[in-house]
């Protein structure tokens, strides 16, 4: 038997080490300038956007570590320890669908009452949650959106105060997930004129700092345009195939594995830049292999033990939320393209409809998550496991 492991994947959390975090320097960078900024009175609210399961989650957990004085990420990609080392205070909220404006805004409050007292030495001012709760439940016509935000900056004015008497560099709000927010609560005007507001009252070393899927501001941006030139876009991109290969070489030197180079292309190819099935290849075909060298033969293994075991359940339940009829039949077409990018016209041969008989299901499985436009008439799946279940299992008839 083999001799157990400690795995060094972590398929199913966000990355929490700093020194365990592969790629993104340049995105890390914008990060640190954008901390340097607010830091000298230049306030820089940002998101970071990708696609779902690009690792925005935990490039923003590495953000709060950096803001926080954690130095080991730029000490990594070796950034001057004299431009990186922050002293903010940090609130993290992560948002939930149907959350109401008033809800989100309490429990940022909360969160920043509960980690002042958990972190700052000597902190005994209260925020007025109660008094903000009780104006949330006012009628809608005895408030606004400005209630919302006079009463918020005032708060916030009260902790920002003292936090620089402490000599804190300031506040950075960590908004996770904020594209599950529906546009129509407001999340985009309050954004908009706290900022604002902070600005005019001197707060200028307060900052909202979010992360949401690609196309989150300009979702947001329907109900209040001007959210595109409140927060800088920090978008994140797949990795490249030398970056996939490295967190996986990494991993398997970590257990003392060796490898035939055939294995890190194919792990690469079927990850499709994302580190998440990066993570769960890698983990798999350590667990299936039966000595310390692994070879094409455990890959073919762990690719299967993949999709018809780990993920099953999971991807069955995302191909019934695709829909019926003609979008199984779609992704039924993409499903035996051997390449990645599918063309129009080759869906069309497949199914046997033209492509104005079916671009309104594309352009709901774009908008659901299934699969992502490439470019014009070219579409390939956000999740390449799916692309796999399906050779595996077929589609839903």
């Amino acid at each position: 038997m083999k001799k157990r492991f400690v795995d060094p994947f972590f398929p199913n959390r966000p990355v929490d080490d700093p020194n365990r975090f592969e790629g993104r320097k340049t995105k890390v960078d914008e990060i640190i300038d954008a901390f340097f900024q607010t830091s000298n009175s230049n306030p820089s609210h940002s998101i970071i956007t990708g696609e779902r399961g690009i690792g925005k989650s935990s490039l923003l957990f590495q953000s709060s570590l950096l803001a926080a004085g954690n130095q080991a990420l730029a000490n990594k990609f070796n950034f001057p320890s004299e431009e990186t080392k922050f002293n903010f205070h940090t609130a993290w909220v992560d948002c939930v669908s149907e959350q109401s404006l008033e809800n989100l805004i309490e429990a940022i409050l909360d969160e920043l009452q509960s980690s002042l007292k958990k972190h700052v030495k000597g902190w005994n001012l209260e925020i007025d949650i109660a008094g903000f709760v009780k104006l949330s439940k006012k009628e809608e016509k005895e408030k606004s959106i400005l209630n919302l935000v006079n009463q918020f900056v005032k708060e916030i004015e009260t902790v920002y105060k003292e936090l620089i008497k402490k000599g804190k560099d300031g506040l950075i709000i960590f908004i996770d997930e904020i594209d599950r927010l529906d546009p129509s609560i407001g999340i985009a005007t309050f954004l908009k004129l706290s900022t604002e507001k902070m600005s005019r009252e001197g707060l200028k070393k307060v900052i909202f700092f979010c992360a949401g899927i690609k196309g989150a501001v300009q979702k947001m941006g329907t109900e209040h345009a001007s959210i595109l030139r409140t927060l800088k876009d920090i978008p994140i991109n797949r990795f490249d195939d030398e970056e996939l290969k490295d967190i996986l070489k990494d991993g398997f030197m970590k257990v003392g594995a060796t490898y035939d180079a055939k294995v890190l292309d194919k792990c690469a190819a079927f990850s499709s830049g994302f580190p998440e099935p990066t993570h769960l290849i890698g983990s798999e075909i350590l667990t299936v292999s039966d000595d310390d060298h692994l070879d094409e033969e455990d890959f073919e293994k762990a690719k299967k033990k993949v999709v018809t075991e780990v993920r099953k359940n999971s991807l069955e339940t995302k191909l019934k939320g695709a829909g019926s009829g003609k979008y199984q039949l779609i992704l039924e077409a993409m499903a035996q393209c051997e390449s990645e990018n599918v063309q129009n016209d080759f869906i069309s041969k497949k199914i046997g409809y033209p492509q104005n008989e079916y671009s309104t299901n594309l352009s709901n499985l774009v908008e659901n998550d299934i699969i992502y436009k490439v470019n014009r008439g070219i579409y390939a799946f956000v999740d390449p496991l799916l692309k796999e279940y399906i050779k595996n299992f077929g589609v839903i008839k």
